[in-house]
């Protein structure tokens, strides 16, 4: 009996019968494990792709509507049927359960920059944002395996930007056109003698052109070999250089004979300007030359870019203008302009994303005008006139472009804000002298003015000597958003910032807070000699400084808006908007 139980052991443990549906039952749950971990794995990983690919495209949208691109987020995630989804930092988010999926949406500032890691090319909460960054996190789906692999969570991060960029401008308009003080003041700036007419200024007051259409232009002027508009910009260019090249993409036939009279005109050579001070392309500088209007869709005046010419070429300089009796309503006139350098690092035309800021140079004008009597006791005691110094003095006026939008994607529906803010000014009535208006180191002292001096000759003469002080300051320390939309920029619109109501006369606002100092003496004998009294000479001169100060006004207006500038006004002009579509970047 043993020996048989012993045998079929041995025959047993020799038996090969069976091994697969043992080795089958053992391994069994090690397979089914295996299998729901693959199942879950490729599970996961469709619904990363499928989370990436939402997250990729709420960048995208939130880039390209940047100032609302918390709900732009939102939309996409809705449309893509993700549910339950709420912003990291929603006051809802704080109940939600875990079945709830979070949103972070953060706005910054992407630098294409090629020297700068890709991870640090994003920062947050730079400003103005120009990109957004999308971060999503969800529960991933498990059906097998949640035993083995817990909680896996699925989180997809992109970021985008869209590159708006928009042209722009600051600076003033002729508000009236009288053509011999046109020529008389723009030929000082000029250092020539100008024959324009009305006609010739509104000629170029009324054309546009491209402003790479120009500068390429202006590269052939100068002989230059620069591969990119930024290289041209590097170099100077005497006015009539600008000029030539003005005329060769000009295609206006009025203009054009405006321009030759200008060329011809014999404008000094040493009249140079620095084009880095003149026209600011920014990003769109690097683009190789010859691109035109295929690289910049934006046009600037003719007039705007001449008087700017003249006004940088004239930097630290002084120009000094008798008009004479050129002016109606005043006996003659005699004018000092001083233009500061443009500040370091601004233009007052320049192209580039939110934030891009452009800048006026400071001014300084000295006004001396002589106004006529009218018979009475201005003719009879103040000898027929009187003598009337003006010095105004203008900070740079300033705007900055704070966002640029193309909701649509196209340029057709472009939106851009601008902060303007107009320059603090103040105006005197009184004396400087001429010397220090180019020292803009140092403010000119203002002495009173001696409005009236008659000085006696013979017997029984009066003598009259009247002085008189006033001072304005005019200032505005907050910026005013303008907005403009694709047909402002289109029909050439220029919106305005002003300090205060300009409608009434600046003269006039002057002139409220005159003060006068009259001193009237009696010589000789004075046998029956009619001495008047100190309120009417004042009334007097009041009322005949009163008569005259529409022209005054047009005077001062026509002189600064010449060189780009207004007394408490900024005007802006939008003058093109280049809608980049919005793109993954990180």
């Amino acid at each position: 009996m043993l020996t048989t139980i012993l045998r079929r052991l041995a025959e047993f443990r020799g038996s090969r019968k069976g091994n697969m549906a043992t080795m089958f039952a053992l391994s069994l749950p090690i397979g089914l494990a295996a299998a729901a971990l693959a199942v879950d794995e490729g599970s996961l990983y469709v619904e990363r792709r499928e989370a990436q690919s939402v997250t990729d495209l709420a960048a995208i949208y939130a880039a390209a509507n940047i100032a609302k691109a918390d709900a732009a987020v939102l939309k996409v995630f809705t449309n893509n049927r993700q549910k339950n989804v709420v912003l990291v930092g929603d006051a809802n988010a704080q109940s939600m359960t875990a079945g709830y999926q979070r949103v972070l949406v953060e706005k910054g500032r992407y630098a294409a920059d090629p020297t700068v890691a890709a991870s640090t090319r994003f920062v947050v909460g730079a400003t103005p944002p120009n990109a957004v960054r999308v971060t999503y996190s969800k529960d991933g789906t498990t059906y097998f395996a949640n035993a083995l692999m817990g909680d896996r969570k699925i989180v997809t991060t992109a970021v985008a930007t869209a590159p708006a960029e928009a042209a722009f401008s600051v600076g003033s308009r002729l508000a009236s056109l009288n053509g011999g003080l046109l020529n008389s003041v723009l030929g000082g700036l000029l250092g020539t003698t100008l024959s324009l007419n009305v006609m010739d200024y509104n000629a170029l007051l009324g054309v546009d052109v491209n402003a790479l259409q120009f500068i390429d232009a202006l590269k052939t002027e100068l002989n230059l070999t620069a591969g990119t508009y930024s290289e041209v910009l590097q170099a100077e260019a005497t006015v009539g250089q600008i000029l030539s090249a003005l005329a060769t993409v000009t295609k206006d036939r009025d203009a054009d004979i405006a321009l030759a009279k200008l060329l011809g005109a014999h404008i000094p050579g040493s009249l140079k300007v620095p084009l880095a001070n003149y026209i600011d392309l920014g990003a769109i500088g690097k683009l190789s030359t010859g691109r035109g209007a295929a690289g910049l869709d934006a046009n600037v005046g003719i007039m705007e870019l001449l008087g700017a010419a003249a006004a940088i070429a004239n930097g630290k300089n002084q120009v000094a203008v008798d008009l004479g009796a050129g002016v109606p309503g005043l006996v003659s006139v005699k004018l000092n302009v001083a233009i500061g350098e443009p500040p370091q690092g601004y233009s007052w035309f320049a192209v580039g994303e939110p934030g891009k800021i452009v800048r006026t140079a400071q001014t300084r004008l000295q006004l001396v005008v002589t106004v006529g009597g009218s018979g009475g006791l201005v003719d009879s005691v103040l000898g027929g006139s009187v003598r009337v110094p003006l010095y105004v003095e203008l900070a740079y006026a300033e705007a900055q472009l704070k966002s640029v939008s193309c909701p649509t994607g196209k340029p057709a529906s472009a939106i851009v804000t601008v902060a303007a803010q107009p320059g603090v000014a103040e105006i005197w009535l009184g004396d400087i002298n001429p010397a220090e208006l180019k020292v803009f180191t140092k403010r000119p002292v203002v002495q009173p003015a001696q409005l009236v001096k008659l000085n006696p000759v013979g017997l029984n003469v009066l003598t009259v000597d009247v002085k008189g002080a006033a001072n304005v300051r005019i200032g505005n320390m907050t910026p005013t958003t303008l907005t403009f939309n694709k047909s402002d920029i289109d029909t050439r619109k220029i919106k305005s910032v002003s300090t205060r109501n300009l409608t009434q006369s600046l003269t006039a606002s002057l002139l409220s807070g005159l003060t006068l100092d009259i001193e009237l003496k009696v010589l000789g004998l004075g046998l029956g000699l009619f001495v008047p009294t100190d309120a009417a000479v004042k009334s007097a001169i009041v009322g005949l400084l009163s008569g005259v100060t529409a022209p005054i006004d047009d005077l001062l207006y026509n002189v600064l808006s010449l060189v780009g500038v207004k007394v408490g006004e900024a005007d802006v002009r939008v003058h093109g908007v280049n809608c980049g579509r919005s793109v993954l970047v990180l």
